[in-house]
């Protein structure tokens, strides 16, 4: 097999994308938006106990706006300093102006993923905020995907965390269990914050994701400002 290699015999094609280890997100840590949360995840849960393996910890609450393959510390030291690029470009967006984002309803991809959905027009802002950090990474040459499609949800039960599930054949999430949440208001939750954070290394004492770094934005941003 080595010989082979050496002749350029069964030399691998052209390597696909690395998977991503990393991920820029917003946190969300509303404690009325949470307690909904939870109480959407009891009901399903009473109805399909089952279920408990997909569900994901409301510690973890976040949106997603890319994410990141850093292949070496050199490249984690280049998001940091991409992250905390981009917050000139999401301040200049804000406008000195709060972003509060409203949480309504839920949704599903493919009856795979249970999701709390955001209005419509948080989601133009957020959009152009995503935009601008995902440039911020490609400026650094970093491996980055994920804000031309970004659709801004809240993710609280996923099939895909249950690998058990599905080799018994549980292979969807039947709607009937949350039908009545179907329109619930969540809250709000003022934008305040971006992580950049890592995917496999050992999450938070609270529970959420370890940080390699944070940004504050918003009002709370300003005030981090005037105080430096």
């Amino acid at each position: 097999e080595d010989q082979k290699e050496d002749l350029g015999q069964g030399v691998p094609k052209k390597r696909p994308r690395e998977a991503p280890n990393y991920f820029v997100a917003i946190p969300i840590t509303d404690d009325q938006i949470l307690n909904k949360i939870k109480d959407v995840q009891e009901l399903i849960l009473t109805k399909e106990p089952d279920l408990l393996r997909a569900a994901l910890p409301v510690q973890t609450m976040h949106l997603t706006i890319i994410v990141a393959h850093l292949a070496t510390e050199e490249e984690v030291k280049k998001a940091v300093l991409a992250l905390e690029q981009s917050k000139t470009k999401v301040e200049d967006i804000l406008h000195g102006k709060d972003l509060n984002m409203t949480f309504h309803g839920v949704g599903q991809f493919n009856n795979q993923v249970i999701y709390v959905k955001m209005l419509e027009e948080d989601q133009k802002m957020l959009s152009r905020i995503a935009e601008a950090v995902e440039e911020c990474f490609l400026e650094m040459s970093l491996s980055v995907s994920g804000s031309k499609d970004f659709k801004p949800h809240l993710t609280f039960l996923k099939l895909s965390k249950a690998a058990r599930l599905k080799r018994r054949g549980f292979r969807k999430i039947s709607s009937d269990l949350y039908k009545e949440c179907e329109d619930c208001y969540f809250g709000t939750e003022v934008f305040s914050q971006i992580d950049l954070c890592a995917m496999h290394k050992k999450k938070q004492e609270s529970g959420y994701y370890y940080c390699e770094c944070s940004i504050n934005v918003g009002s709370s941003g300003m005030k981090e400002n005037k105080e430096q």
